[in-house]
């Protein structure tokens, strides 16, 4: 019988920097190895990606690298990885290997001991189990699930997806998943990504943007231009879009370099013996050219919104805005890019008046619902259920939703990064196993002393105006705080303004508070935020980076 751990490196009570271990007996399977961005937690950085060290204490344990699909949160931290370990066999979707070859390129690893493996029907065979791929329909082509098959049952992990078609971006369907597991015990675990637990209903019935946006192609006149702001991993988004270019014989201009990509590789796939139908594509530098194209600016999440700051400042090289262009932002913010969505908002309705903002109440990342999670589980009948890849309070929602589907509730599992559920002989042994070294490692552009201009005008604000931290225990139900404000600082409390500065950050956060009967914790940091700051410019003369932390309890 085999011992199984199961824990997190990254992905946990937190939104990117998704990596999952599976321990099987002597040998180790990695799941994804994603980064993320910082927003307003840590500032003067890049990126963050997981704490790598228990792998390279271990790394003649490790069997391969197995990637879900392209987003930078399940498999941009890979060059940091390669850089630590060598000799790593990475298995993928075919579409997915492209992403991870062009990715490590950019990077100076300093070997070559490592391998991309595209993987599609057939099964990889090690000592202890056997991996199978699993596939799926998500926003990105080439996403997979994984099937490890061990002797007590079979282990399920499935990310980024939704229940049902979508066509060139693939088919989840359960009863084919269901009839796949080979082992006689049925599946023994399945780990699912719990990020949209929340949300009511089928995923696939939100997703559709074609409603929203098709009646901006069928008036804007053929002298004016449709802008599309989108994420550039949204590719079945994003191929909404071109197909209403075709339906209304507009050329298209890919004006971002990633999607510009992707959309190369998604002309040569044939879908149901076919190539795909596709607009006239243009060169994005002759863009100014074409009085009615639609024109695409692609980002990340993070860099969406300052791409179209550049734009609208008129030092992009190559686009400029018009009063008569249409601007169609479906890129709804997360959290902590609330005030840069609406800022730029507000920057392009200066020169142009026709703006439409999809939010993320029309618009639905293609994720997991309450009702996907319900079909999967229901379906497939695991023995136990692991809540993966989102907020705390999601991953609970999602162990409920597991048990009102068939599982145990005692066999639902959330666990924490670093946290283990070990397992013997099939049966849950314990969750109290702890990895030493888990957390985030820090990451400044490639890791090479190149610093991106967002983090140089961070680290400019820190030296010039200081930066003060203010954390607090809160009450998880009542939302009051409990007990002494912690206030920390550097560059701006001397002795001598000590205690002025104390009471008036105590008095601001203690009066946020009050005034809020009805407690969101977001807005209240925001708002202390704005406060102290002007509090301290007014006082002072600085404005210096304000962080608020806020522990539930």
């Amino acid at each position: 019988m085999a011992k199984i751990n199961i824990f997190a490196l990254g992905g946990l009570d937190e939104n990117g920097k998704n990596s999952y271990v599976i321990e099987i007996d002597d040998s180790i399977f990695l799941v994804n190895a994603g980064t993320k961005v910082p927003i307003s937690s840590t500032n003067g950085v890049d990126t963050l990606i997981p704490d790598f060290s228990y792998l390279e204490k271990n790394k003649n344990r490790i069997k391969g690298v197995f990637i879900t699909d392209g987003k930078n949160e399940s498999f941009s931290a890979l060059p940091w990885l390669l850089m630590k370990i060598k000799g790593l066999k990475i298995y993928c979707s075919p579409f997915t290997k492209f992403l991870i070859l062009d990715r490590i390129s950019k990077y100076k690893i300093g070997h070559e001991e490592y391998e991309v493996i595209s993987i599609t029907s057939e099964k990889i065979t090690f000592k202890e189990t056997e991996v199978k791929s699993i596939y799926l329909a998500g926003s990105i082509a080439g996403v997979y699930g994984y099937n490890f098959e061990t002797e007590d049952g079979a282990i399920l992990i499935l990310l980024n997806f939704i229940v049902g078609s979508l066509n060139i971006y693939g088919t989840t369907n359960l009863e084919k998943i269901k009839n796949s597991v080979e082992s006689p015990k049925g599946i023994h675990t399945l780990l699912i990504d719990s990020g949209r637990a929340n949300y009511r209903g089928k995923a696939i019935d939100k997703i559709d943007v074609t409603p929203l946006i098709e009646s901006i192609f069928y008036k804007t006149e053929n002298d004016s231009r449709i802008i599309i702001g989108a994420i550039d991993e949204e590719m079945a988004l994003l191929q909404e879009v071109l197909d209403l270019a075709l339906k209304y014989e507009r050329p298209v201009a890919v004006y971002g370099r990633t999607y510009g990509q992707l959309v190369d590789l998604i002309r040569k796939i044939k879908y149901e013996g076919n190539f795909l139908q596709m607009p006239e594509f243009i060169d994005y530098k002759n863009v100014q050219d074409h009085k009615n194209a639609v024109i695409l600016v692609t980002s990340t999440n993070e860099r969406i919104y300052q791409r179209f700051l550049r734009i609208t400042e008129d030092n992009d090289v190559y686009l400029k805005l018009n009063d008569s262009d249409k601007v169609i932002m479906i890129a709804p913010p997360i959290n902590g890019l609330e005030v840069l969505h609406a800022l730029t908002l507000d920057e392009i309705a200066r020169i142009t008046p026709h703006v439409v903002d999809i939010t993320e109440n029309e618009y639905y990342r293609i994720r997991p619902a309450r009702e996907d999670i319900f079909m999967t589980v229901k379906e497939l009948k695991p023995q136990y259920f692991i809540p993966l890849q989102g907020l705390y309070r999601y991953l609970v929602v999602s162990s409920e939703i597991a048990a009102l589907a068939g599982v145990n509730r005692s066999n639902t599992i959330v666990l924490q990064n670093g946290k283990i559920a070990s397992f013997i002989d099939g049966k849950l042994f314990s969750q109290k196993g702890t990895i030493k070294q888990v957390g985030e490692v820090i990451i400044d552009g490639f890791g090479i002393g190149d610093i991106s201009p967002e983090v140089i005008k961070e680290r400019e604000a820190l030296a010039r105006d200081g930066v003060i931290t203010i954390n607090s225990l809160i009450d998880y139900k009542t939302k009051k705080l409990q007990g002494e404000l912690q206030i920390a600082s550097s560059g701006i409390i001397s002795k001598e303004n000590k205690n002025q500065i104390h009471e008036i950050i105590t008095s601001i956060t203690y009066q946020a508070f009050l005034e809020n009967e009805k407690i969101n914790l977001k807005d209240v940091q925001e708002k202390i935020k704005k406060q102290v700051r002007k509090k301290m410019f007014k006082l002072y003369d600085k404005e210096p980076i304000v962080v608020t932390v806020f522990y539930e309890i």
